[in-house]
């Protein structure tokens, strides 16, 4: 099948302008931005907090498993695709005003998140504006991305399978080297 990424999606949002706020502090909810999102993965090491006091946060926007997030401004960055795991939202999660989030419809949500780092230098190319502050076009992001998928969702899913098994032996790699270099 094939269809616009706009067909694809239930939901699309950019994230929260925070106020910012201590990890410690009460009332917080983590917050996710651009330097959390590096080589298609989320490092939550980079993520800060917001106030709940000061800046509530809508439900909808509060991050689920296998939601896709976009860097949606800077150049260099805007573009950059990540998707998260279950693990990753162990407290309450959202993103700031520079990402944007999509969930996924009538496909699979990991399929669909694989298909959009496949589109990378597509999704770059969506960014507009100059001196630094691109944005991408998310009427280009949901009308000109097209997704091709196969239509049953058991084959979407058995193809997810051998990618995140992949995936897995990259970030196993990873530690090791980390280990070795420390």
């Amino acid at each position: 099948m094939r269809n616009k990424l706009g067909d694809l999606v239930s939901f699309i949002s950019k994230g929260i302008a925070p106020k910012y706020a201590d990890n410690s502090d009460k009332h917080v909810i983590r917050v996710l931005n651009q330097r959390c999102n590096r080589n298609s993965e989320i490092i939550i090491e980079n993520a800060r907090y917001n106030n709940l006091d000061k800046k509530k946060v809508p439900e909808e926007r509060i991050l689920k498993e296998n939601d896709i997030v976009i860097n949606s401004t800077g150049t260099g960055t805007a573009g950059r695709i990540a998707q998260l795991r279950k693990e990753q939202l162990d407290v309450p999660t959202t993103v700031d005003s520079h990402m944007i989030i999509l969930r996924a419809k009538d496909i699979d949500a990991k399929f669909l998140g694989y298909s959009l780092k496949a589109k990378l230098r597509q999704l770059e190319s969506y960014a507009e504006g100059s001196t630094g502050q691109t944005e991408i076009n998310r009427e280009r992001l949901l009308n000109e991305t097209i997704i091709d998928y196969p239509d049953n969702i058991d084959e979407q899913r058995k193809l997810v399978r051998q990618i995140e098994c992949i995936d897995e032996l990259i970030r196993l790699n990873k530690r090791i080297n980390d280990n070795l270099a420390a």
